[in-house]
């Protein structure tokens, strides 16, 4: 698993919380303006999968966009998972909260929309600790926030 990378994921998802949603790949206030005529997308937000192939420089934000809206399954989560090194279940578990363990799921199904990226958050950090090989995951040096504190106790 590449760890650095989903670290820099959780890291953009942190500080950038308005540019992150679960529930589409990309989106743009101006999406037609973006794809059509050039323009810079304004009020971009995307998903984890989403976040995995901008932070690796895999897509830009115009190339989701084209791929973008809701969720339709398929390419894009697999390559975000390939640029990651995770297997299709790893990935499942990664990319979709119905797949979310306890109390993570809950949590992201009972939380506002201004709390949804902290929650994900939460849970890559999770997923993280759970499946990163030891010998190569990066020292945590980030406070986590209150409410991921709350949410890793209950685990």
């Amino acid at each position: 698993m590449n760890v650095q990378l989903l670290e820099t994921v959780r890291r953009t998802i942190v500080y950038r919380p308005e540019r992150f949603c679960l529930a589409q790949w990309a989106f743009a206030h101006n999406e037609q303006a973006v794809l059509t005529g050039g323009a810079t997308p304004r009020g971009f937000r995307c998903c984890i999968a989403g976040h995995v192939l901008l932070e690796s420089g895999t897509y830009t934000e115009r190339e989701l966009l084209l791929h973008g809206g809701f969720h339709t399954g398929g390419g894009l989560w697999n390559e975000a998972g390939d640029v990651l090194g995770l297997s299709t279940p790893q990935y499942r578990t990664l990319f979709f909260p119905s797949q979310w363990q306890k109390p993570y799921k809950q949590e992201y199904y009972l939380c506002s929309a201004d709390e949804e990226a902290e929650v994900a958050a939460a849970y890559i950090d999770h997923y993280i600790t759970k499946h990163a090989d030891p010998e190569r995951a990066p020292a945590r040096s980030e406070k986590r926030s209150k409410r991921a504190e709350s949410i890793m106790a209950t685990v």
